[in-house]
């Protein structure tokens, strides 16, 4: 999906967050370091390059919009701005001196770069390479020497690293490479680090970084900015709802019809509580090798399964339960008959922790076998 947002926008989709930056800025008693979390998709992102375009505007003012500063920053073309991100590591063997664009290949150089401007034209674009599952040491090793190069005549040099929780991947080399930098900062330099899962963070970073917490993104604001991104008024309304201020989620929904998501939830649905072995068998292997080719697919499917759970348990409670009106109203009704003793809280728990356990690198055909044994426990009400 294209976007259209820019990031002087960006800054009214958390506007008590973007209260207290501006307040931040104004006190002229910026700190050296934070640390941007919350839940994924709540504009993050998005925020931090509006602070970094703030604290760099020529007029003054947080974000003009005008100015050329304003303008590089919009382009992601700034002097001023470091953007790091995990990448994949396609060059065996390395040195401290190996170019970061060589370690990835061409090919990801070129991702990379065209993710870039897609950032710069839309701050909820998602900078997110094949198999890029660490902050690499060189990354960190690179930006040391930009950092300490020169200092700037005005303004702040900006770094933002992106799903920083990946600096503490394999042995941590990436993460005690930053430690030194956050511990001696460089003039006129402010870190931000980005990321969904603050407790995966080595603690002695997270103390060096003052914390700005996000919450989701009001239903309103993504529904707003999908209309605005040539949703249509029903479409944006349903999407807005599924993803619950997920702004990444929203935007891979929009990409696909209401029909498609349905039908994608009603065999992921007959997957699960069907107890045929052969069944279990092809479920198990399609996913695994969904997984390993479409992360995103995968968690997708998966967050479709967790909704119709969600939605049956409000069905149950006589809650408003949106999917009951696009369609899906007689399925609902008759799988909560059908299992009228279901936990649906457990299940929805067993759900969560198999899309977690992506970013944990668990065996995932072993994985799902448990999720499939744990859903057919809960159903039958069994604690």
């Amino acid at each position: 999906m294209a976007g259209k947002t820019m990031i002087f926008d960006a800054a009214h989709y958390q506007p008590d967050v973007w209260k207290r930056i501006k307040k931040i800025i104004a006190s002229n008693r910026v700190g050296s370091a934070y640390l941007f979390s919350g839940p994924e998709g709540s504009g993050k992102e998005a925020t931090a390059l509006a602070m970094g375009a703030a604290l760099n505007c020529q007029n003054n003012a947080t974000i003009c919009g005008t100015c050329s500063s304003c303008l590089r920053f919009a382009s992601m073309q700034h002097e001023h701005l470091h953007v790091v991100v995990p990448l994949p590591r396609k060059k065996e063997s390395i040195d401290k001196d190996t170019d970061v664009l060589v370690i990835i290949g061409d090919k990801n150089a070129a991702l990379l770069t065209d993710l870039l401007q897609k950032k710069g034209e839309d701050p909820f674009q998602k900078i997110k390479l094949p198999q890029a599952k660490r902050i690499l040491i060189n990354s960190i090793r690179e930006l040391r020497k930009k950092l300490y190069l020169k200092s700037v005549d005005y303004g702040y040099k900006i770094v933002l690293i992106f799903d920083a929780h990946y600096l503490s991947d394999g042995d941590g080399a990436s993460a005690n490479a930053l430690l030194k930098v956050l511990e001696e900062p460089p003039e006129k330099t402010i870190i931000i680090l980005v990321t969904d899962h603050k407790t995966m963070l080595l603690s002695t970073i997270q103390s060096r970084c003052q914390h700005i917490d996000f919450p989701p993104l009001d239903n309103e604001m993504v529904n707003a900015y999908l209309k605005e991104n040539g949703v249509s008024l029903n479409e944006s309304e349903f999407y807005a709802y599924l993803t619950d201020g997920n702004m990444h989620r929203a935007r891979f929904l929009a990409d696909r019809s209401i029909d498609d998501i349905l039908n994608v939830m009603k065999d992921q649905v007959e997957s699960v509580v069907n107890t045929d072995g052969n069944s279990w068998r092809l479920y198990i292997n399609n996913m695994s090798r969904i997984v390993r080719s479409d992360p995103d697919n995968f968690k997708f499917q998966l967050f479709l399964l967790q909704t119709w759970f969600q939605q049956s348990f409000r069905l149950r409670q006589n809650i408003d339960a949106p999917l009951a009106q696009n369609g899906l109203a007689e399925a609902l009704k008759l799988f909560t008959t059908s299992y009228p003793q279901a936990d649906l809280t457990a299940v929805n728990s067993v759900i969560e922790s198999t899309i977690g356990s992506m970013d944990r690198n668990f065996y995932m055909p072993l994985t799902l076998t448990n999720m499939l044994v744990d859903i057919q426990h809960y159903l039958k009400g069994k604690a």
